[in-house]
């Protein structure tokens, strides 16, 4: 049997070894919970989250009772620890001056695996700025040789179609905005950022992510560009207007749908309302 270190009891051993982040041997642990020296831990270039935003509060409970949750991490050869989840949390940590921090080891998995768990758990807590998770989902989609269409993609994540074709829509803005965006502290929600996306004048989607970056809201900034959209087709000449003929489609429970077609662009509500019950009248005089 091999004899312990001069002083000292085998729980103290493995404690030691444990906070080093070692097993015998020398070699990473697998698996179970460990306090590791913070600068062990590496994070994951591949995370969808790259700004974190209201730190200070974190930072401040992280001081006073330490990491409630421990971050979960999976062991690297060199003996060191890949952050998977828990990004926001190590990254106070360090800025709170912790030395040591608990983690829970996992096993490594398959690695399209991971990035679609990490995904749809950011997804589902909505806490990742739009322009992040359109480029995660988009490099998702580029690497991952089972997802070759946005519906593979949305079956993979669990989301419709649409959903994910409007997300994606956002990458269509310029860099600098995406930039900002993506570092802004201010949280922009995913809707705003797609309703910019919609304008297709670059200096009008700066003027908007600057309202947003000020507080402006979802519905504030679909009232702006309502109010662009249609100053545009006004601008527009008389037959480009007749040529684009609005539609308005409506489905009934009857296997049948009615449409309300403009020949001359617009529709207002109230115009799409007396249509239809002229519509009715005639239909019901045969």
């Amino acid at each position: 049997m091999a004899q312990l270190p001069e002083g000292k009891s085998r729980l103290q051993l493995v404690k030691e070894m444990a906070a080093a982040g070692t097993t015998k041997g020398g070699l990473p642990a697998r698996q179970g919970r460990l306090v590791v020296p913070i600068d062990k831990l590496v994070p994951d270039e591949k995370n969808e989250r790259k700004t974190f935003r209201n730190m200070e509060g974190l930072i401040a409970s992280i001081k006073a009772v330490g990491i409630v949750e421990p971050i979960t991490a999976i062991p690297n050869d060199d003996g060191t620890f890949l952050i998977r989840t828990g990004h926001r949390r190590w990254t106070a940590a360090k800025a709170a001056g912790i030395e040591k921090v608990e983690i829970f080891l996992r096993e490594p998995e398959d690695e399209f695996a991971h990035r679609t768990k990490s995904l749809i758990s950011n997804i589902q807590r909505e806490d990742v700025g739009a322009i992040e998770l359109a480029q995660a989902l988009q490099s998702l989609m580029d690497d991952d040789p089972a997802i070759k269409t946005q519906r593979d993609l949305a079956h993979a994540i669990g989301k419709d179609e649409t959903w994910v074709s409007r997300i994606l829509r956002v990458l269509s803005l310029p860099e600098p905005l995406q930039s900002k965006l993506a570092t802004s502290q201010v949280f922009v929600p995913y809707d705003a950022t797609i309703e910019v996306a919609r304008l297709d004048d670059s200096n009008i989607q700066a003027e908007v992510v600057e309202e947003l970056l000020k507080g402006a809201t979802v519905r504030e900034v679909r009232e702006i560009v309502r109010q662009v959209k249609q100053h545009h087709r006004t601008q527009e000449p008389a037959a480009e207007r007749i040529a684009r003929k609005e539609k308005r489609l409506f489905v009934t429970p009857y296997a049948a749908s009615v449409i309300v077609q403009s020949m001359e662009g617009i529709l207002s509500k109230e115009q799409i309302i007396a249509a239809l019950e002229s519509a009715l009248t005639q239909a019901k005089d045969g």
